[in-house]
């Protein structure tokens, strides 16, 4: 056969064209030595690879689905099998099962947190009632003047104790 031959005979069949260049390709061959064997472009190639594996939001879809239930026949063995043994074959049995679990839970967006972020938050003082009637009393004894800063409370060791008649003063009488 000469090479105009066997270019017609590819040009009759694309479809065993590309199943050779995905086949050779799926054997490990390099992209390089595949284009030269088939007298391919880069983009020729990158064709056939898109055809036989779209990556649209359909496919993922499908692929999602298909995994889907590979792991549900997966889970559904492992998980049987950890429940029939009570050895150490069944410890196996189930890590493969939860973990299948885990993909599934992952490729479906329902698993767990794995990461909790706590913060503290302090709430802002609230204004004592003595301080909130302090601040009406000056707006209405001096309007449109700022009221004094307030006080500070003294710290509980810092305050001395009360007499003891009762009268509040310091010194006994």
């Amino acid at each position: 056969m000469t090479d105009t031959a066997i270019e017609r005979d590819e040009a009759d069949f694309p479809d065993q064209r590309e199943e050779a260049v995905i086949t050779a390709l799926l054997s490990g061959r390099t992209v390089r030595a595949v284009r030269r064997e088939f007298g391919l472009s880069l983009d020729e190639i990158d064709a056939i690879i898109a055809a036989q594996w779209p990556v649209d939001n359909r496919a993922r879809v499908r692929m999602i689905m298909t995994d889907l239930g590979k792991l549900d026949r997966l889970i559904t063995e492992f998980y049987r099998r950890a429940l029939l043994q009570h050895d150490a074959t069944s410890a196996a049995f189930a890590t493969v099962a939860i973990k299948a679990l885990e993909r599934k839970h992952a490729l479906t967006g329902v698993e767990a947190a794995t990461r909790i972020d706590l913060q503290i938050i302090t709430q802002p003082k609230e204004m004592k009632s003595f301080e909130r009637i302090r601040q009406a009393v000056y707006a209405v004894a001096r309007p449109g003047q700022p009221p004094p800063p307030a006080l500070e409370e003294p710290a509980a060791d810092q305050i001395e104790p009360l007499a003891s008649d009762g009268n509040g003063s310091a010194e006994p009488h």
